[in-house]
Order: structure tokens, then sequence, then C-alpha cells
């Protein structure tokens, strides 16, 4: 089984992945840390807005399905169940598709909600105000070309949910139930 996550910025993606790493085993590959490996061999620092353009870049010098691509090379052909972070456009989403046993789930929270897990986090940078995080989204939100497409790629999407929980016990709840759906629904 391979479980793609798209979302809002700091919407939880890693977390569900993680989660779901630890529990059932799953291997993670994240589309960002694809282009952080290769900003690396270039020499650029990862920052939040310097990964935007060189996977911009990317997708623009080959193809827009280019980091799905990459993470499909490092799939062992049904060996594995593996969760894919960080999908960020629909010929991404095309691209895994192809694969078997693909679903593709977007995850989202309210932005306040977002916002402050990013400050928590304290990555760095990350935006330090409500402004700049609004503006960095708008960024991601692009409807054409090689840039960040979130909203064209939730769209695609074949479980949404809303990851707007008080605690990580009622989280892990929730991913549990889609889980077990996803595997009856397999199995039939």
């Amino acid at each position: 089984m391979i479980l793609g996550f798209t979302g809002s910025y700091c919407c939880g993606k890693d977390t569900v992945a993680n989660y779901i790493v630890d529990k059932y085993g799953f291997t993670h590959f994240s589309l960002s840390d694809i282009i952080r490996e290769e900003m690396k061999k270039a020499n650029v620092d990862t920052t939040r807005e310097n990964l935007i353009v060189f996977g911009t870049r990317l997708r623009q010098e080959n193809g827009n399905g280019v980091l799905a691509d990459l993470a499909i090379k490092k799939i062992q052909d049904g060996a594995y169940n593996y969760c894919i972070t960080s999908i960020r456009h629909p010929a991404e989403v095309l691209a895994l598709k192809k694969q078997k046993n693909f679903t593709l789930i977007n995850v989202d929270a309210p932005s306040d909600v977002r916002f402050e897990r990013m400050l928590k986090r304290k990555r760095a940078g990350d935006p330090q105000t409500l402004e700049k995080f609004n503006q960095l989204e708008k960024k991601e939100s692009q409807s054409s070309g090689a840039g960040q497409q979130l909203a064209n790629t939730a769209a695609l999407a074949d479980i949404t949910f809303i990851n707007d929980f008080p605690n990580l016990d009622l989280l892990y709840k929730a991913i549990d139930e889609i889980l077990n759906k996803l595997t009856d629904k397999k199995m039939k």
C-alpha cells in the first residue's frame, strides 16, 4: 500500500506519516526531503523560501512529476508499505497514481492552528508573523505551471480530513479508522 499525503503548511502531514511508520511499519519518503537532497548537492541553503524556488525549478527543468518520479525510484516493488508526504503538484499525484494501491490523503487544519504549530516547531526559515505565513501560503497556491498547486492537488485526494484534534490520541484514533477502512477496501 502506498499512502500519499498532501495538505496545507503545518497541517500535520508528517505527524500523521510518522505515526503510521511507528505503528504500522510503513517506510516514509518526503518529497521535500528529496528537494533538500538536491539542494545540498547544489550547495543551496535549505530555507523554506529556497525549497519552494528550488522545487519549482526542478519541475520546470525535469517535468512537473519529477519529485514523485524520484520517490518512485526509491520504492521497492511491492515489498513494503509506504507513506509519501509533501505532495504539492497534481502531476506528482498523477505519477503516483500509476503505482499499485496508491491512495492520496489530504490533511488540513484551520490557519490559526497551523500557524501556532509552526511557531512551536521553531524550524529555521519559518515565517514569524501570521502575515508572512499567509504570504507564503499564497505562493504555495498557484493554479498552473511548475509551482506548488496545493488546492489543485488537494482536489485529487481520495480522502480528506481536518486535523484540528485537541490532542494526538484523537488524531491517532482518526488515522487508525482511515487505515482500517483502506485495509477493508483492499481486501474486498
